[in-house]
């Protein structure tokens, strides 16, 4: 399955932390957000490894991006697009 992974974190090196597992699986397409493809094991691993690394006071959002409404992403600037380039628009 395909996920936006957003998160806000203040510690430099808990945040570090995160994006390093992140990066395992996905792209960085903005500072605090990935695109990544998970199955369900994967994602217990991951979510696992984070809920270790997170304080009480962090945020780490999943959302799930339905494979049948991948063309119905519209991207403004910079074009990176890793889950599939066909069909997305570029504005």
């Amino acid at each position: 399955m395909k996920w936006l992974v957003c998160f806000d974190i203040s510690d430099n090196k808990k945040r570090n932390k995160v994006v390093e597992y992140l990066e395992e699986f996905g792209v960085r397409v903005q500072k605090s957000v990935f695109e990544i493809e998970l199955n369900l094991n994967n994602l217990n691993k991951l979510k696992k490894r984070l809920n270790k690394t997170i304080e009480k006071y962090d945020s780490i959002r999943f959302y799930p991006v339905n494979a049948n409404q991948i063309d119905k992403i519209i991207i403004l600037g910079v074009k990176i697009a890793p889950f599939e380039l066909s069909g997305i628009k570029f504005l």
